[in-house]
């Protein structure tokens, strides 16, 4: 009697830690970027990749299509200056028919659901302090632009330089604009890389492979078969 009330505690354990496991979600705040997180490329296009990480998909600008110059003719792209974990590099296209649409970075979930922005720092990798240069951020909702306008944020500087803005802002822009949408549109005229940002949206549940489904569900089940008879013989 003892030995079968034994079994019967150490399973309801295991059940109970598989259940936990199987419940537990991401945390809500998310912070790119991070060494430990991985990444995995979705789609690569003509002018852009897009990547999933954390739940959240980004697609930039690639400036593909680049050939190294006047009479030159096959396309051999332009080289990434930074790359993940260091962050993502968005291209200006300068060749092709998407020729002068500047470098785009979006950001979108891959459920679809409305996120918010708290914190963003981003650096030049060109020149823009003699013509000026603005960041300009435009949410969406439901494919709708959410503003008139887009946000604005100050990127006037040289090659290398980075911005931080976050809530507050206090004189600077701040992102605390950058709410309620299920998409953020960036660009600027000339290349530049998101080296930081912090989102903030639903829990996001983890994926669970497949052929632990139906394990985990068993074992739930006999999670739930323990509280019952509340672990006791």
């Amino acid at each position: 009697m003892r030995f079968a009330a034994s079994i019967l505690s150490a399973r309801c354990a295991v059940a109970g830690l598989l259940l936990a496991a199987c419940g537990a979600a991401s945390a809500a705040t998310t912070v790119f970027f991070d060494g430990l997180q991985s990444y995995a490329l979705v789609s690569s296009g003509t002018n852009a990749d897009t990547i999933e990480s954390e739940g959240y998909l980004f697609t930039y600008t690639l400036d593909k299509l680049f050939t190294g110059g006047v009479g030159m003719t096959e396309p051999i792209g332009r080289s990434s200056q930074v790359s993940w974990p260091a962050g993502l590099h968005a291209q200006a296209i300068t060749t092709g028919p998407d020729t002068g649409v500047g470098a785009n970075l979006t950001v979108r979930r891959v459920d679809g659901a409305v996120f918010d922005i708290h914190a963003i720092t981003f650096q030049l990798w060109a020149n823009t302090a003699g013509a000026g240069g603005t960041m300009e951020i435009m949410p969406l909702l439901d494919g709708e632009d959410l503003y008139n306008d887009p946000v604005m944020f100050g990127a006037t500087g040289f090659y290398s330089q980075s911005f931080s803005y976050a809530d507050g802002g206090g004189y600077q822009a701040s992102t605390s604009t950058l709410r309620g949408a299920d998409t953020y549109k960036m660009h600027l005229y000339v290349d530049w890389a998101l080296k930081s940002l912090t989102v903030d949206g639903p829990e996001i549940p983890p994926v669970v492979p497949e052929p632990m489904r139906a394990v985990l569900l068993l074992m739930g089940a006999m999670a739930l078969a323990c509280r019952r008879r509340r672990c006791t013989a």
